[in-house]
């Protein structure tokens, strides 16, 4: 059922005049054309026409994995016939035999071809084909082939010259205008790289420039903070000021998502806190505006974790309302620890949410500790979380350590635990301790 491809070594006349004709508009299509599509549609075409075939396709490996990809088209003039891929068995068998071979070859038909006993009980609608690979560089780069739905047709020696001198010809413009194709996406990739290397940086820029530069002291208390910022930065925030009276607030935050829309987001955030926290008001009612707020200027549906409290030193007493953040730990002068769990829901969900006040006693000697879920969040290798019982069991053991040392003990603690593996979320810690010397 086969036919061998035996070339002669030049072709007729005739052949020679199609040849001239067909390098002359190559070279006029590629001129026109940068890209690769369009001059493998005019190849294609133009061979189906020149073989009076009813498809003609062009395959090239993909970029991966030795994959190909089959670009096929119908021969203009043959109404009711529909053009698409090749099933994938046919496309296999057909290059495989190119690559093994390295020469053309020709069937009356592809599914009764002993060549191809794979493909005995097939369907397609691939069935007479001529089919050549293209060569670059004395490498198989692709195949181009003509086919007929209808079996029988017998490729005569004329028509195996034609599409071996079409390959020839087509070979190294298409090799050019793939690798063509390939660098301009390459350069698109980096330029998207380079875009969101800007935004992430800007992004970075936005969280760091809204927390406070440097730690406070307040009575007997220092406050210190720091936000690790992951390669995905996202919406973690916080911050401490000075109240009126023998007063100081400390709030630390989360924004849903990352990038540059959380951190315009936590923007906004720190700027409703900032007006509402003002010692002016309860807390809870301060609470309830910011998150009223939050809802009303959030139209993609960010929400915020946010814990809020304020330290009277003159009083000893904390007050606070947790907004669905992770519960701060009050680590008692004695070693025990408290959770701080009165609040209320997340904020920006609900316009009317209430926020339940907590108050304790806050005395030297008692300490207080707030962090981020990149903190108990933070895996290593093998998908473990560092967890709160180790920050628990850390908090405890840093009962005797300077205020201003405890976030890098816990941070160094975290990322020994983490290993080799990535930072995957921001990790932001507020430490309010006793004042060093006091």
């Amino acid at each position: 059922m086969s036919q061998p491809l035996d070339l002669p070594d030049s072709p007729a006349s005739g052949g020679s005049r199609d040849e001239l004709e067909f390098v002359a508009e190559l070279c006029r299509v590629v001129a026109s054309n940068t890209e690769l599509r369009p001059i493998l549609d005019w190849i294609v075409q133009s061979t189906t026409a020149r073989l009076g075939a009813d498809e003609g396709s062009i395959k090239l490996p993909g970029p991966e994995s030795g994959a190909t990809t089959a670009h096929t088209l119908i021969r203009k003039h043959q109404p009711g016939l529909d053009s698409g891929s090749w099933e994938s068995p046919v496309t296999m068998c057909v290059m495989g035999y190119l690559q093994v071979k390295g020469e053309g070859f020709a069937s009356p038909d592809l599914l009764d071809d002993d060549r191809f006993p794979a493909l005995r009980k097939s369907k397609s609608r691939v069935r007479a084909v001529l089919a050549v690979p293209l060569r670059t560089d004395g490498r198989i780069t692709g195949m181009l082939a003509v086919t007929n739905r209808m079996p029988g047709r017998k490729w005569n020696d004329g028509d195996k010259r034609m599409l071996e001198i079409l390959a020839t010809h087509s070979a190294g413009v298409i090799e050019q205008a793939r690798l063509r194709e390939e660098e301009i996406k390459k350069k698109e990739l980096e330029r998207e790289k380079e875009l969101m290397e800007r935004e992430l940086n800007f992004a970075r820029d936005i969280q760091m420039s809204l927390v406070p530069a440097g730690s406070l002291t307040c009575g007997p208390w220092e406050i210190h903070g720091k936000v690790v910022p992951a390669r995905q930065v996202g919406g973690d925030y916080y911050d401490f000021f000075t109240l009126d009276g023998d007063r100081f607030g400390v709030t630390i935050a989360d924004v849903s998502g990352k990038g540059v829309p959380a951190s315009l987001m936590m923007a906004n955030v720190q700027g409703m806190l900032r007006a509402f926290c003002n010692g002016e008001r309860e807390i809870t009612e301060a609470i309830h505006q910011v998150n009223r707020s939050i809802v009303r200027a959030s139209s993609g549906g960010k929400f915020v974790t946010l814990f809020y409290g304020e330290v009277d030193y003159a009083h000893g007493l904390f007050r606070y309302t947790n907004g669905g953040h992770n519960y701060p730990y009050l680590r008692r002068a004695d070693g025990s620890l408290e959770e701080l769990q009165a609040g209320g829901l997340l904020l920006g969900l609900f316009d009317d949410a209430q926020y339940e006040l907590g108050e304790v006693a806050f005395a030297p000697g008692d300490s207080l500790i707030l962090f981020s879920d990149g903190i108990p969040e933070a895996a290593n290798g093998r998908g473990d979380l560092y967890g709160e019982e180790r920050l628990q069991a850390l908090w405890r053991d840093c009962a005797k350590v300077p205020t201003a040392e405890v976030i890098e003990r816990l941070l160094a603690d975290v990322g020994k635990f983490r290993g080799s593996a990535g930072q995957s979320d921001d990790m932001t810690v507020v430490v309010v301790g006793p004042r060093a010397g006091a």
